[in-house]
């Protein structure tokens, strides 16, 4: 049998273990906003990576962009679209966390990195009880820091005891997956579970 060439392998969270919002997710997300669909697909690219940054969540970010195009927003819909967003990152990836748990019975760590607010995460951890199945989990609101800044890498390795030749990662943003390769991590684009397996395959026994 194949001897296993890792330690770990880390997975991103949002477009990794589970799904990307689609743009007819975000169209109709977007309307809760009163902006115009452009106007909201440009903020929402724009500021994707705000979420990664803040521990603050959500209301005060939006109420900021709202006011900055002169929109106000109430507090039930508020509410609301905030409720949205969450939705749109729950809806996990069953072949992605197949992939984990086949990594894992092969006998390697899993990890999750993931630029994350707090309230976002709290909506994860009581709604997705498999988290807990990841030996690591490092989320950017409890570390004050985000990928692709190369601390919290070395803080996710840290975590794991492993050189960063032994640990695979996944992301579906590039910028993330270049922080990774500056830390010394074997990190690969996801374009897909498949994809994904397939290049865990050449360094991890499994099917």
């Amino acid at each position: 049998m194949k001897q296993s060439q890792l330690d770990a392998v880390v997975f991103d969270y949002g477009g990794v273990l589970c799904y990307a919002p689609t743009k007819d997710d975000l169209v109709t997300y977007g309307r809760e906003s009163g902006m115009d669909e452009s106007t909201f697909l440009r903020l929402y690219a724009d500021t994707r990576d705000y979420y990664g940054r803040a521990a603050d969540g959500y209301e005060a970010h939006w109420h900021r962009v709202a006011g900055h195009h002169g929109i106000k927003i109430s507090i039930p819909a508020l509410k609301r679209f905030i409720e949205k967003e969450s939705e749109l990152w729950t809806r996990p990836n069953p072949d992605a966390l197949a992939l984990a748990r086949d990594i894992k019975a092969a006998g390697c760590n899993i990890a999750i990195l993931s630029n994350m607010t707090f309230g976002l995460l709290t909506v994860l951890q009581k709604k997705f009880e498999w988290l807990e199945e990841f030996d690591v989990r490092i989320w950017s609101c409890e570390k004050g820091c985000a990928k692709p800044d190369e601390n919290i890498y070395r803080d996710c390795l840290s975590a794991l005891s492993c050189d960063p030749g032994r640990v695979m990662f996944f992301d579906d943003r590039a910028c993330n997956v270049e922080g990774a390769k500056r830390a010394g991590i074997d990190a690969h684009l996801f374009e897909s579970a498949e994809q994904a397996r397939a290049v865990v395959r050449q360094r991890i026994p499994v099917p």
